[in-house]
């Protein structure tokens, strides 16, 4: 799950460099202002970053936990997310452009006040602490259908806990038409193509509106990834406002005989807030921001089958959270 939302939020953001890139470009020129266009597309959208390093600290808000459907139990849970993310070009000829991302996700869950509703479980206070890497492998052609502009993007992800195997492979194709382009505005239109063994989402629209107004003020919607407000008080330094979508994967080894053995946890949820970020140097950026978190969706479920044949569902209630992040800017090219 983890992996497939930052697949998708790849794509999306990836939307603003392919409509930045849609007016064709002298051979002299295309190196310095495509690396221009990019760095600017970065610093709008952290996920096309060389470099991201993000940290998440959720505050204590309550917990019920169900069983196969009974009563497991209640308490308190924090959440501590560390989550890294690499971008890496590999090649661009002609039209095409290829490139791999790493990442790695560490995630420590502790629930306390425990008050246990089944005889197997003490109402002693529990930590889970587990991390998973992934790698995704990104195709992007640059093309025309009836007339108009299309990018087409094909990624392949595998992700694990275990080196010796991969855990989960899924895939995502994307068309994107942008429809408009101009120096305060820009959007587009697009489908995905979703093949993921753990949802039953096979395909969906994502939609991406940008604007700059007068005040400076700019409006990002990257449907369904998020929406938010950007406002740049230097080259150096700007704020940001609004919500976005993420979650969480872990796997989980069980010894039970009523239980799957190979199991996923994976969880769901907005994070609203507002935050700042800080340009270092050329490259470096610094951020923090903070807000509530909504969780939407917490389970557990065998991981040959889908998030809906869950047998452990919690229910999370909203809480504060803060992100501290360091990230760079592209500064590595496509050979």
């Amino acid at each position: 799950m983890k992996r497939s939302i930052i697949s998708l939020v790849f794509i999306i953001g990836a939307v603003n460099f392919c409509c930045a890139q849609q007016q064709e470009l002298s051979k002299k020129t295309m190196d310095s202002i495509g690396r221009a266009r990019l760095e600017e597309a970065a610093i709008l959208n952290p996920v096309l970053r060389q470099v991201t390093v993000s940290t998440d600290l959720i505050g204590k808000g309550n917990i019920e936990s169900s069983l196969l459907g009974s009563p497991l139990l209640k308490g308190k849970a924090s959440t501590l997310r560390t989550t890294i993310i690499m971008n890496l070009p590999v090649a661009a000829w002609g039209k095409n452009s290829f490139g791999i991302s790493g990442t790695f996700f560490q995630q420590e869950i502790r629930v306390s006040d425990i008050q246990s509703f089944s005889p197997t479980l003490s109402n002693e206070d529990v930590i889970f602490n587990k991390g998973t890497f992934g790698l995704t492998a990104s195709f992007t052609r640059r093309d025309s259908l009836f007339g108009r502009p299309v990018y087409y993007m094909a990624s392949a992800t595998g992700v694990t806990n275990d080196i010796e195997k991969v855990k989960r492979v899924s895939f995502l194709g994307t068309a994107v038409f942008p429809l408009k382009q101009t120096a305060t505005t820009r959007y587009s239109i697009g489908a995905v193509i979703n093949i993921d063994p753990s949802l039953k989402v096979p395909a969906f629209v994502i939609f991406n509106y940008w604007h700059k107004f007068a005040n400076k003020l700019e409006l990002n919607v990257n449907m369904p990834s998020g929406v938010g407000l950007r406002r740049e008080f230097s080259n150096r330094f700007w704020a940001t406002a609004g919500t976005t979508l993420g979650g969480s994967l872990a796997f989980f080894d069980l010894n039970s005989a009523n239980l799957p053995k190979d199991a996923n946890y994976t969880t769901i949820d907005l994070k609203s807030g507002i935050g700042a970020e800080y340009r270092v140097g050329k490259k470096m950026i610094f951020g923090i921001n903070g807000g509530v978190l909504t969780p939407l969706s917490a389970r557990a479920f065998d991981r040959k089958e889908t998030s809906s044949e869950y047998f452990v569902k919690n229910k999370l209630s909203n809480v504060p959270y803060v992100n501290f992040s360091f990230s760079l800017l592209p500064f590595l090219r496509k050979k």
